[in-house]
């Protein structure tokens, strides 16, 4: 999500949130806490407000009412109850239609990600208002922190198990040029008349995105986020905002290059862009060109990839990436590196995907 728009929904959700909140945004702004994460803590809390209203522990009957002394009553066992309630909590299904066309109930639980990235973004606010006299009123609007003694979502899965279940969904050796080829090739095959006009009008474009994400790993915020200078041909590198608003210049397997120059050269005629339009990537909307979304990549590379293979997110395809990079490699710090990662620890999972040096040792035992 760009800068602009993460920042127009904060200030938009701001007014559903209590006035304290604003103290908040200005200081994790201040401190370069990118707006992308501002707004999930505040999506979080604004959930949690809610849950509150609903079961009756506050009196306030609408978030932006809640109170600093109605938030200084709650207990830890209040806090538990809510960490309870997200491990139980139902994934909401939007889309999936029953027989009868109401809404399918999901069966699944929230992923242990979800419910660990709530819990953060609770300890951080709760911190923040229990600690901090940098603010309006220039000390602390809690007493103490009912989230300080909360334990994250242990995480009971080991990295080999990990490893096994996303191994399946990555597309390794011969299978990321295969995937690009039936893009290219065999997807439009069974394409109505309207349905391939579509296509062929974005194929390039599309392309283009999925091998970026294979030959580089970018995550999907930052291939949103190009802007036509970013791009280097000379050099086959790209320069993004990581995460932590750190400036990088990332580089990108030679395969990638062809597929961003094809689209490059009919960006202009096919989309017609506003001379004044820098996003690299364009969708168009209503008869005009503008950035394309993450919501409509994700939708473009779940629709190839579930024909090719598996359904995969765009954040599959770079682990396809730093899985085929550490197998190139067999270096961790050049293989986090590439990723952005700021250490190795989260890197370490590729060591444990197709792993045939332990299978070879074991079979030779």
């Amino acid at each position: 999500m760009q800068k602009e728009v993460a920042n127009k929904k904060i200030d938009e959700l701001l007014h559903e949130l209590p006035y304290y909140m604003n103290d908040f945004v200005i200081v994790k702004t201040a401190d370069e806490y990118s707006p992308n994460t501002i707004l999930e803590y505040l999506k979080n809390f604004h959930q949690f407000l809610i849950w509150l209203i609903e079961n009756h522990y506050v009196n306030e009957n609408k978030t932006s009412d809640i109170a600093p002394e109605s938030l200084d009553k709650l207990t830890v066992r209040t806090a538990t109850e809510y960490k309870s309630y997200l491990l139980r909590r139902k994934k909401q299904n939007k889309k999936a239609l029953d027989k009868n066309g109401h809404k399918e109930e999901s069966t699944e639980t929230l992923s242990k990600v979800t419910i660990q990235r709530n819990i953060t973004a609770l300890k951080v606010i709760f911190k923040f208002l229990s600690r901090s006299a940098n603010n309006s009123q220039e000390k602390p609007f809690l007493t103490h922190d009912v989230m300080q003694s909360i334990d994250n979502v242990a995480d009971k899965q080991t990295l080999q198990a990990r490893a096994d279940a996303l191994e399946e969904k990555l597309f390794l050796d011969d299978e990321t040029d295969e995937y690009l080829q039936y893009i290219k090739e065999v997807y439009p095959q069974s394409l109505s008349t309207q349905a391939k006009k579509f296509y062929n009008r974005d194929v390039e474009r599309d392309l283009a995105i999925n091998a970026l994400m294979l030959g580089s790993g970018l995550r999907l915020s930052e291939v949103v986020n190009i802007n036509i200078e970013d791009l280097d041909f000379e050099n086959n590198r790209v320069a993004v905002l990581r995460k932590g608003n750190k400036k990088d210049s990332v580089r990108i397997a030679a395969f990638a290059m062809e597929y961003l120059a094809n689209y490059r050269d009919i960006r202009a005629s096919r989309y017609r862009a506003d001379k004044y339009e820098k996003a690299f990537f364009l969708a168009i909307s209503r008869g005009g060109s503008k950035r394309i979304t993450g919501s409509a990549i994700e939708k473009m590379v779940s629709k190839y990839s579930k024909g090719f293979k598996v359904r995969v997110t765009p954040h599959k395809l770079r682990h396809t990436l730093a899985t085929r990079l550490y197998k190139q490699t067999n270096n961790l710090v050049l293989t986090a590196q590439q990723l952005g990662h700021s250490s190795t620890a989260t890197t370490t999972l590729y060591t444990h995907i197709d792993n045939d040096e332990t299978t070879d040792a074991l079979n030779s035992l």
